[in-house]
């Protein structure tokens, strides 16, 4: 019994040694400020509880003992590392369950004490150091605030910050705040606050989806070091935080890079050991140098300079460019426009066509500020830096992006293509204007209404220097159920063969349009959401599970007929039209495997973009696995609408057609598809 009892007053003088140890020296080595901003990640999926719980659990029993221990050795000195939280931004907390009392209604401030006795049972604790009044976390005050407070009450040597929500590339920004309808912080608002936070950090990890871009580089350069980012969507289990945080109290001499390398690494081998094989395929993490990204500022600016010389000057060129940039690849699924910074520098038809010294600059900026990169199996084009590629933007998108982008003669050029956008006045004050695209036959793409051999209605594309060669069909069917017109989703319209089955030239038509997509007999609404120029495509399919909506995400096969066979990857939440922001809930089926679901036909009420209700398919129960396979759709009304890509791949409308089928043959009313159509951008 004395010999218990010794053991406990051991430890319990040991834990004090720590904490009073920590206590005495000033400064730490490191401070690593987390500002949560919980959203709607912790309060529907409890995301952000498990990031905490990942930091909670990072030194079992025995690595703390040995801790102490070194601490404790007057021939040895070690750095201490000093993890601050700070809470907010969310309607509900999960993490009661690890013994955090989150009030929701307060931002609360929290410093992670490692405890000798807690770790036993594999946990430590969180001390709630402050209770504020509830503030918007997207505000630059807010984050300024936490980060002047993290500096003032835990001084150190060298200081991370680790931002963690939603991640909105560089069309938004990051964050979403659930009590202040959704508040997002814009690059510019971070900017401003890390300058009005006053201090320099050493590192600044972005936890959320599409962060790893130029804009954001360019936003962040003078208030820190390093930047550690994705290019790519992370999924809610973000980077591997307790096991990057373990190393950091063991190697608290490590600089910003050292440490971003191990965090890269770390996350990479967290998802390739999880059962997640979509997060960990589509993975991409960097390390970048900030010190090193005026150069490739510069740079950027300098492409588009040219660019916009090419566009004006030298139009088949230009063409040349784009459709060869067209088969970068689109991080996020194309939603936010983010494409690979590297991707026009290293395909050499581009190279050659643009400014060799141009072109060299670039990739040495690139070499000298992206310091190490990993990537999955299905991201090995990425390199570590993205850009937005924002010409398919809406003028809202617009205004937006043009709070953050780093480049006048990008915000020029996005001008002089889009009609109903004009850049800020800035922009001018330095650089010229170039000539609007309606003033530009060259760039004007004309399609021609056809009818295939087979009935179905089509496109052809009139001769011309523009390359537009991909087509997408939209399929909506009368719902006489409901009276709801629905959509049935999309896909890439297929080359149209004439009566010898030779191949029109540029004639596209919905080939597929007497089969289409099912699971388990019943006919899905499959849209396409991402394609590239190696035929590789996703389809995404709405269904409902325990009254959410989730997206069935597909890959298709393009050794079978169209339509004929998709293999279902996974499930996730999809992406937000009001934040602008994407899930990160990426789960396989496994997860959900037994519970009840339905299919789901997002309803066409008036403007064709709104699709947020919805006609249900019957009630089935969700297996481990699926595959799509196509069959032939009933008779009925449909209406087909054709979609072509223009040169900067934006996609734009060639009108719609009612249609109906019997089962057999494709009939319409007649001249309800005939003529020529020039296709241009909105104007309003």
């Amino acid at each position: 019994m004395k010999k218990l009892l010794f053991f406990f007053l051991s430890v319990f003088a040991a834990s004090l040694l720590w904490s009073a140890s920590a206590l005495a020296e000033d400064p730490a080595e490191w401070t690593v400020m987390f500002y949560f901003c919980g959203s709607d990640l912790e309060s529907k999926n409890g995301f952000a509880t498990e990031n905490l719980e990942a930091i909670q659990k990072c030194l079992t029993h025995d690595q703390l003992t040995h801790l102490i221990g070194r601490r404790n050795r007057e021939e040895e000195t070690v750095g201490r590392v000093n993890v601050v939280v700070e809470t907010g931004g969310c309607k509900e907390w999960h993490a009661q369950r690890i013994g955090m009392d989150v009030d929701a209604g307060a931002l609360q401030r929290w410093h992670f004490e490692p405890d000798l006795l807690a770790s036993i049972e594999g946990t430590s604790t969180f001390m709630l150091d402050q209770t504020l009044p509830l503030a918007n976390m997207g505000a630059s005050d807010t984050l300024a605030d936490f980060i002047r407070w993290s500096a003032q009450t835990y001084p150190a040597q060298k200081y991370a910050l680790v931002l963690w929500d939603h991640g909105g590339g560089s069309k938004t920004g990051i964050f979403v705040d659930e009590l202040f309808d959704g508040d997002i912080m814009y690059l510019d608002e971070l900017h401003t606050a890390l300058q009005e936070g006053g201090v320099q950090l050493e590192a600044v990890v972005f936890d959320a989806c599409l962060m790893a871009n130029i804009e954001a580089a360019c936003a962040i350069q003078d208030s820190a070091r390093w930047m550690i980012a994705s290019e790519e969507l992370v999924a809610g289990g973000g980077t591997a935080m307790g096991d990057w945080l373990q190393q950091l109290y063991f190697t608290p001499q490590w600089d910003g890079r050292r440490l971003g390398r191990w965090i890269c690494d770390m996350t990479q081998i967290q998802y390739a050991n999880s059962a997640d094989e979509q997060a960990a395929d589509t993975l991409t993490w960097s390390v970048i140098d900030l010190s090193k990204i005026k150069r490739v500022e510069e740079q950027f600016d300098r492409f588009f300079r040219d660019i916009g010389q090419y566009y004006a000057d030298d139009i088949l060129r230009m063409n040349n460019i784009l459709s060869y940039l067209s088969e970068a690849f689109e991080f996020g699924l194309g939603e936010n426009g983010m494409l690979d910074l590297s991707a026009a520098f290293y395909n050499p038809y581009v190279a050659g066509m643009l400014d060799q010294d141009l072109h060299s600059s670039m990739l040495d900026a690139l070499d000298e500020a992206v310091v190490y990169t990993v990537r999955g199996t299905d991201r090995s084009s990425a390199r570590g830096l993205s850009f937005c590629y924002a010409t398919d933007f809406s003028v809202g998108g617009l205004e937006d992006y043009a709070r953050n982008c780093p480049s006048p003669h990008y915000l020029a050029f996005l001008d002089a293509i889009t009609p109903a956008w004009k850049a800020p006045a800035w922009v001018y004050d330095t650089v010229e204007p170039l000539p609007d695209i309606q003033e530009l036959y060259q760039y004007q793409i004309s399609v021609k209404k056809i009818i295939a051999p087979n009935g179905t209605p089509g496109v052809a594309i009139l001769d011309g220097v523009i390359n537009a060669s991909t087509v997408i069909a939209e399929l909506y069917r009368y719902n006489e159920e409901t009276g709801n017109t629905v959509y049935m989703g999309s896909t890439v319209a297929g080359d149209v063969l004439d009566k010898d089955g030779n191949k029109m030239l540029m004639t596209y038509a919905l080939n597929s349009f007497w089969r289409w997509p099912t699971l388990e007999g019943e006919f899905c609404c499959a849209e396409v959401a991402f394609l590239d120029y190696m035929g590789n495509e996703l389809y995404n399919i709405p269904v409902q599970i325990n009254g959410e909506i989730h997206l069935l995400r597909c890959s298709y096969d393009d050794t079978a007929d169209a339509g004929e066979k998709m293999t279902v990857l996974g499930l996730w939440q999809g992406y937000d039209a009001d934040s602008l922001m994407f899930s990160r809930n990426v789960m396989s089926l496994a997860q959900k495997a037994g519970q009840e679901f339905r299919l789901l036909y997002p309803v066409r009420n008036g403007e064709k973009d709104e699709k947020t209700l919805y006609d249900a398919g019957k009630t089935m129960t969700l297996h481990r696995a699926y595959v799509i396979k196509g069959k032939p759709l009933p008779a009925g009304t449909y209406f087909l609408e054709y979609w072509v890509q223009d040169p900067f791949m934006r996609l734009l409308s060639a009108g719609d057609v009612e249609i109906e089928w019997d089962g057999e043959t494709v009939s319409l009313r007649e001249g309800s598809w005939e003529g020529d159509v020039v296709l241009l951008p909105p104007t309003e």
